[in-house]
């Protein structure tokens, strides 16, 4: 298994039993409403005391309190996009396991120090992460799709045999290359690349089109790549 940091462990081209889906996906919950809620309980909290001095203004303390009420939408904003993305959730099925712990270490230091979300470390581990949930997505759904391509004869005739064979030996050949094609991707996803790969959830109705070999693999090299 290539390594990623904050990952445990996923399945590449294939899915996992529910029961462990269905785990996993608990715990992203319990992790992106957890602190999508905290981003907007700390940043809606206002300190009427500066310089041991209370402040009763009452026109100050609604431009405070107002202050307040866009930070912690803002952030909370923020982080849903980071986080708040259907490829993370779907990735269950491909045993994705995040260290959600880790990454809770570390938003609890920053909640701690009030930083900005948009200074927050998970401007550089989320994107990182969601690259490797949309990969997976792909790679699983791909391999599937040219699985499905493979053909029986529909008689016994010579000629249909033989053209079934070459069919098969073709999606084979499809296969082997997919398999190359994202083993390469998520090397360099590992090594850091900066690119941005599509969403497979946002890529569903151009998915559907694709019939062939040809096309499947056409797709690939065109679109998922960093």
């Amino acid at each position: 298994m290539i390594k990623f940091p904050y990952v445990t462990d996923y399945k590449l081209f294939e899915r996992v039993e529910v029961r462990e889906a269905e785990e996993l996906l608990v715990e992203y919950g319990d992790f992106y409403l957890y602190n999508r809620s905290q981003y907007n309980d700390i940043f809606k909290k206002v300190d009427t005391v500066q310089d041991d001095v209370k402040i009763e203004d009452e026109k100050v303390l609604e431009v405070l309190y107002a202050a307040a009420e866009k930070n912690a939408k803002e952030a909370t904003d923020h982080f849903t996009s980071l986080f708040g993305n259907k490829d993370f959730a779907e990735s269950s099925f491909c045993g994705l396991r995040i260290s959600w712990y880790d990454l809770q270490q570390i938003l609890i230091e920053e909640f701690r120090d009030k930083t900005p979300a948009r200074l927050s470390a998970m401007n550089q581990i989320a994107p990182a992460l969601r690259n490797l949930a949309s990969a997976l997505l792909f790679a699983e759904y791909m391999h599937n799709k040219l699985e499905r391509l493979h053909k029986e004869p529909a008689s016994q005739k010579p000629a249909d045999i033989e053209k079934v064979r070459e069919n098969n030996e073709k999606v084979d050949a499809g296969i082997r290359h997919i398999k190359e094609w994202f083993i390469e991707l998520l090397n360099r996803l590992a090594n850091g690349a900066k690119g941005r790969l599509p969403e497979y959830n946002k890529s569903k109705n151009n998915l559907a089109k694709l019939r062939t070999v040809e096309s499947i693999i056409e797709f690939c090299e065109k679109n998922l790549t960093v």
